[in-house]
């Protein structure tokens, strides 16, 4: 019932953006984006010139480096952003406190909400309530075309015996992260023909090192900016927390960006695509 809700309302919203822009009202000119899938999804779009700031959390394309920052995507504050004067906000479903949206709201500054991109079913519906707020309707349905057969690809390279992957993720000097059910990690386990042996709770976790060298999974799932982190794979296996881990000691990591750790964008499909066909070489050889 929701997922046929969205889909109406972006069906309203599309063909009142399009009557709009067939009656000469220009795109939105100032467009800040909070969420690395909210960025990456307007720059996909073809609208990335239209891109005044992002959030903290955004790191491609490279361009988005050098753009002012608005702050961390759950802990937006208004002064900042009002100093902007944008004509449109895309933020994703997290984005906050709240308070701050409805002040902006209030202030006449149109904030466009996409659904939650945890999941990766979601994406062609948010590329496409984007394209219609920034007039780009045609590019969206372009772009959700090529992420549902992205998507229908990764059926093609899933694993039938599931072998188990767990993931983990360093944070500073804290306890690694590990990922429970409802985390992009899991579906990408999921997608990918994988069993995650953490699916007893929910949510990303911090494990100890007794947890991570009791694992025996066969693989391990890492971020790219924690493999990058400790210097590479070599600098990995010498972590006294990471190292300990079975999957990790015989170098059986699969990595991913940390883009699509933080949600799932138009590159996304294709990049999970890529670590499937990587796993099933690697089963395929064992």
């Amino acid at each position: 019932m929701m997922r046929s809700f969205t889909t109406i309302l972006c069906a309203i919203f599309s063909f009142a953006m399009l009557g709009a822009n067939a009656h000469g009202t220009e795109r939105p000119g100032r467009v800040i984006t909070v969420g690395a899938p909210a960025t990456e999804i307007v720059f996909a779009l073809g609208a990335g010139d239209s891109v005044i700031a992002t959030d903290t959390t955004s790191t491609r394309p490279e361009v988005v480096e050098v753009l002012p920052k608005v702050g961390y995507m759950r802990q937006l504050a208004s002064e900042g952003i009002i100093s902007l004067k944008p004509d449109l906000i895309v933020a994703v479903e997290k984005s906050g406190p709240e308070n701050v949206l409805q002040e902006l709201g209030d202030l006449g500054i149109p904030i466009v909400k996409l659904p939650s991109l945890d999941e990766m079913k979601n994406l062609p519906d948010a590329i496409a309530i984007a394209g219609a707020a920034l007039g780009r309707v045609v590019e969206a349905q372009t772009l959700a075309q090529k992420i549902r057969a992205d998507i229908a690809d990764l059926g093609a390279v899933v694993e039938p015996n599931r072998p188990s992957i767990i993931f983990l993720m360093a944070v500073g000097h804290g306890k690694p992260l590990s990922a429970g059910n409802h985390t992009t990690a899991a579906e990408i386990i999921d997608l990918v023909g994988g069993r995650n042996p953490m699916a007893e709770f929910d949510g990303f976790k911090p494990v100890s090192a007794e947890v991570i060298a009791a694992d025996q999974s066969d693989y391990v799932l890492l971020p790219q900016s924690t493999v990058d982190q400790y210097g590479g794979f070599e600098g990995l296996k010498t972590d006294p927390v990471l190292g300990l881990n079975k999957a990790v000691a015989n170098g059986r990591v699969l990595t991913v960006s940390s883009s699509t750790i933080l949600g799932f964008g138009p590159e996304s499909a294709s990049e999970i695509r890529d670590v499937a066909a990587f796993l099933h070489k690697q089963e395929q050889g064992r």
